[in-house]
């Protein structure tokens, strides 16, 4: 079981960070500037990681899904801005795309750890030996980990045959961790039925937190998604409450 995150100490200067950047830099499309929206309770900077390897029809980050969709400079920008903003930022969100396939997040969350700047992971999951080595690292205080349908359905969903098998694993690698997490489900309504959300809660009874997300129809990766209408909220809430017997959950984003 992996140990409670400890910050480094001492903390260096912004300075001294700043003039230590990576030979190889992170792939960062561009960053969010600082509020508590994704990481409730933090005033954080969330920042985007380009590069995924699922296809969700529902996907509203659809232009960063390519690796070399990354944008020149970002990362020294990102930096700059993190720096001027210090004394009230306690947080930063690494998103993406898939930050776990970028070689070069290891570097870039070493980089916020020297700041003492505390890190939350949003994760698709199918990558459990990175999310096992940055738990082990202790490289991240916090993880949202995307639980995109029942298993029976997951490769039709994503697009990838054996997407819920490592899923699976990384499931249980925070259920083994002494991290703070969530798990989140876009209810998308070709992708999973509210019927379904109690039965995905139950594999996810022993996690902390469950968190349902409301689809939103902008800007999706599969041009027809845009046609499907959301479920309404109170069928969300009504859902809410059949998977709180589980775990506690959470409706966001209505």
């Amino acid at each position: 079981m992996a140990a409670p995150i400890a910050p480094p100490t001492p903390c260096p200067s912004a300075e001294k960070v700043s003039s230590s950047l990576a030979a190889r830099a992170a792939r960062i499309a561009g960053w969010h500037g600082s509020g508590m929206l994704d990481w409730p309770g933090r005033m954080a900077t969330t920042l985007f990681v380009t590069g995924c390897n699922l296809r969700c029809p529902y996907c509203h980050n659809s232009d960063i899904l390519a690796a070399d969709s990354a944008r020149e400079g970002a990362l020294e920008g990102l930096l700059e801005h993190v720096h001027a903003r210090r004394s009230w930022i306690d947080g930063v969100v690494v998103t993406g795309g898939e930050p776990t396939l970028d070689p070069a997040l290891f570097a870039l969350l070493d980089k916020f750890a020297a700041l003492c700047l505390p890190v939350k992971l949003d994760t698709n999951g199918t990558n459990p030996s990175v999310l096992r080595s940055l738990l082990d690292e202790r490289l991240v205080a916090y993880v949202a980990l995307d639980v995109k349908t029942v298993p029976a359905r997951y490769a039709d969903v994503t697009g990838v045959k054996d997407a819920w098998a490592r899923v699976e694993e990384s499931v249980a690698l925070l259920f083994g961790s002494c991290i703070p997490h969530e798990f989140r489900t876009t209810v998308f309504p070709r992708a999973v039925s509210l019927d379904e959300l109690p039965e995905i809660a139950s594999m996810l009874r022993n996690g902390d937190h469950y968190v349902l997300q409301q689809f939103r129809p902008q800007h999706t990766l599969d041009p027809s998604a845009e046609a499907v209408h959301p479920y309404f909220e109170d069928d969300l809430v009504a859902a809410a409450q059949a998977c709180s017997r589980f775990l506690p959950t959470t409706v966001r984003g209505v």
